[in-house]
C-alpha cells in the first residue's frame, strides 16, 4: 500500500512530529508512505524535509502560491496518480481544503484526513475563515481521524475515527552527536527552571504563562522559564518580558532543533495552550519522565489521566496556572509521582507502532479493495 501524505508545514512541531512517526511505523511495516510538502516557491528546505530525509523517508517537495491553487493541487494529484498511491492522507487545513471538495471521480483516490487541532482563538481574520472551510471539507472527505475524544465531540459527522498520536517508545534512530545549545544548558542550570516547547503564536497562549511565571517568582525566586520555540508572537512576548522585569528570568532562543533533547533539563514542563488536540510534546515530556502542568484543553486532561500523571490548570487564567506550578515545585514526592504515572501511561497507550495499525485499518476500510502492497 502506497500512501501520499499531504502537509504544509510550519516548522518541525506537533503534527510533523506526529506525520514523521506514523511515517517511518509505516515504512517498518512494509508500506510505501511518501510525504508531499507543500510550500511557497520562497521557503526553501523545511525542517520537516530535512528530518524525513534524516529518517530515510521518501519525500517531494511541490513549491506553489499560497491559497486555493488548484494548479498546485492537480501538480500533487499527477504525481499521486503517476506513483500509483493507493491513499491520500492529509495532515492540515491546507491539505483538506485544496483536495477535500474535489469530487471524488476527479480525485481518483479515497482521501484520509487527520485534524490535529484547530488554533484559531477566536475574532474575525484569515485563521478562522480557514478554520470554518477546513471543517466544511470534512463533508466530503472519505475518512476524519481525530486525535481525541474531546475533538469528536465538536463534530457532527458519521464514522469519525479517534487514534491518539503516538511516539516510539525505544528513541528514533541513531541521529548525528550534536552537542547541546550551552546557553540553553547553562541557563536552565541556573535556577529552577520551566520548559515550555512550541510555536511562538496566540493559541499557544505563552503570553498568559509570562503572567504565571512573574506570579511565581514572587514566593520561588528561583524560578525561571526556557520558551523554544519562533513565531509571530516573538516582539509581542519580548516586550511582556521586559514589562514584567523577567528579563534575567526568560530564555527566547527561537527555534531549536531536536527540542525535545533539552525536556530532561527542565524541573517541570508547561503547556499553556488555549486550544489543542493531542501534543506530541506532552507525550515527549511524559516520555522523558519530566513532572507536567498543562491547562485543561482539548486532549490534555484525557492524555494526563484527569490530573495523576500531571497538574491541570485552567486555560486563560495566570493564577490557576501560577498555582499549579508553585504546588509541583514545591512537593518532590509530588513531582515524581505524577512522572512516573506519566511515562507509564505513555508506554501502555501512546506508542507510535499501535498508531501505525489503527491508520492502516481506516485505510482499509475506505478502499477494501486495497491488498497489502
Amino acid at each position: 500500500m502506497k500512501v501520499l501524505h499531504v502537509i504544509d508545514s510550519g516548522g518541525l512541531y506537533g503534527a510533523e512530529v506526529m506525520l514523521l512517526n506514523l511515517a517511518a511505523e509505516q515504512a517498518a511495516m512494509g508500506l510505501e508512505p511518501v510525504i508531499a510538502s507543500i510550500g511557497d516557491p520562497l521557503c526553501g528546505e523545511k525542517p520537516l524535509e530535512k528530518e524525513a530525509v534524516r529518517r530515510g523517508l521518501r519525500v517531494e517537495r511541490f513549491r506553489m502560491r499560497p491559497g486555493a491553487n488548484i494548479a498546485g493541487a492537480f501538480s500533487v494529484l499527477r504525481f499521486a496518480w503517476r506513483e500509483q498511491c493507493d491513499v491520500l492522507h492529509s495532515h492540515g487545513y491546507k491539505g483538506n481544503i485544496l483536495f477535500g471538495f474535489m469530487p471524488r471521480a476527479l480525485r481518483r483516490l479515497p482521501m484520509v484526513t487527520t485534524l490535529h487541532g484547530w488554533t484559531w482563538t477566536g475574532g474575525m481574520d484569515r485563521m478562522g475563515l480557514y478554520e470554518w472551510l477546513d471543517r466544511l471539507s470534512l463533508r466530503f472527505v472519505d475518512a476524519v481521524v481525530m486525535v481525541n475524544d474531546a475533538m469528536r465531540r465538536k463534530i457532527d459527522l458519521p464514522g469519525i475515527h479517534v487514534v491518539p498520536n503516538g511516539i516510539p517508545l525505544a528513541g528514533e534512530a541513531e541521529r548525528p552527536a550534536v552537542p547541546l545549545d550551552p546557553r540553553i544548558v547553562e541557563f536552565c542550570r541556573g535556577g529552577i527552571t520551566l520548559g515550555a516547547i512550541g510555536r511562538l503564536s496566540p493559541e499557544k497562549g505563552f503570553d498568559i504563562l509570562l503572567d504565571a511565571v512573574r506570579e511565581v517568582a514572587e514566593t520561588n525566586p528561583g524560578v525561571r522559564l526556557a520558551l523554544l520555540g519562533e513565531g509571530v508572537e516573538r516582539d509581542a512576548l519580548e516586550a511582556k518580558i521586559r514589562e514584567l522585569g523577567l528579563t534575567e528570568r526568560v530564555l527566547l532562543p527561537g527555534y531549536v532543533p531536536d527540542a525535545n533533547r533539552y525536556l530532561p533539563l527542565f524541573r517541570a514542563f508547561v503547556l499553556s495552550s488555549l486550544t489543542e488536540g493531542l501534543p506530541m510534546v506532552i507525550l515527549e515530556a511524559m516520555l522523558a519522565g519530566v513532572p507536567i502542568v498543562a491547562t485543561r484543553v482539548g486532549g490534555v486532561p484525557e492524555v494526563l489521566d484527569g490530573g495523576a500523571a500531571g497538574l491541570l490548570a485552567e486555560p486563560r487564567h495566570a493564577g490557576s496556572l501560577a498555582g499549579c506550578v508553585s504546588r509541583l515545585i514545591g512537593d518532590d514526592l509530588l513531582a515524581a509521582r505524577l512522572a512516573e504515572r506519566g511515562r507509564h501511561l505513555v508506554e501502555t497507550r501512546y506508542a507510535a507502532g499501535a498508531m501505525a495499525i489503527k491508520y492502516s485499518e481506516i485505510y482499509d476500510g475506505v478502499h477494501p479493495a486495497i491488498h497489502r502492497k
